[in-house]
C-alpha cells in the first residue's frame, strides 16, 4: 500500500471518527482476569490525556472542511497534490510526548492490541490503546496516545474487547510495530481487570 494510499485511509477514518464517535474505556470491565490478585498501590493513575503535552493543540482534520471535489482534488496524484498529502501527514503525525512522565510508575485503562500470540491467549508484549478496535480496525491513533507494553513474564488474555487497567513503569521512548508507532514503552508489572469509578 503506497503512502498515498495510507494517509488517505487514516484522513478519512478522522471523519468517520468525527461523525461516530470512538467506543472508549468505560463502557464494560475485564472479565477473564483473577479479581483476587492484589492490585499494585503505589501506582500513580494517569488518563490518556496525561499523555499529551498541556500545550499541545493538535492539528484540525483538514478534511472536516473540505468538499468531495475538494477531497478528490487532493488524492488525484499530481505534484502539486503529492507535497501537500506530504504536509499534512507531517502536520497531522507529530505527536509530543510528556518528558516528565518518564521512569513513573503508573496506572492506565486501556485496550490490549495483541502484538504476538501463543496459542491465541498467551502476550509477551502487546499495545495499549484508548479505544476498542485502534490499529485493528480503524487506523492507529496518534503515537502520545499508543503505548507499547511490555510485561515481565507472559500474560494471559482471553477477551481483547473489555478494558483492563495496565501497571507498571512508562518511559518516554519511541518504537515502531507492524501497526503502530508507539510514543511511550510502559514496562509492565501488573494487568488488572478495569472497573469504572463508582
Amino acid at each position: 500500500m503506497t503512502k498515498r494510499k495510507i494517509l488517505r485511509i487514516g484522513l478519512m477514518a478522522a471523519v468517520a471518527t468525527l461523525l461516530v464517535g470512538a467506543y472508549t474505556v468505560g463502557h464494560a470491565w475485564w472479565g477473564k482476569l483473577d479479581r483476587t490478585e492484589e492490585v499494585i498501590t503505589d501506582a500513580s493513575e494517569l488518563s490518556w490525556d496525561d499523555l499529551v503535552p498541556a500545550d499541545f493543540e493538535p492539528p484540525e482534520n483538514p478534511l472536516a472542511e473540505m468538499t468531495r471535489e475538494q477531497i478528490d482534488k487532493l488524492f488525484d496524484g499530481s505534484e502539486e497534490s503529492n507535497q501537500e498529502l506530504a504536509r499534512l501527514e507531517e502536520e497531522m503525525s507529530y505527536a509530543p510526548t510528556v518528558a516528565a512522565l518518564d521512569g513513573q510508575k503508573v496506572k492506565i485503562p486501556g485496550y490490549v492490541v495483541p502484538l504476538e500470540f501463543d496459542g491465541q491467549t498467551e502476550l509477551s508484549e502487546f499495545l495499549l490503546v484508548p479505544y476498542y478496535g485502534a490499529c485493528i480496525h480503524t487506523p492507529p491513533p496518534p503515537a502520545n496516545q499508543v503505548l507499547h507494553a511490555k510485561p515481565e513474564s507472559i500474560i494471559k488474555v482471553e477477551n481483547t474487547y473489555d478494558p483492563v487497567y495496565a501497571i507498571g513503569v512508562i518511559r518516554t521512548q519511541t518504537t515502531t510495530t507492524e501497526l503502530a508507532e508507539t510514543g511511550y514503552t510502559l514496562e509492565i508489572e501488573q494487568v488488572v481487570p478495569y472497573e469504572a469509578p463508582e
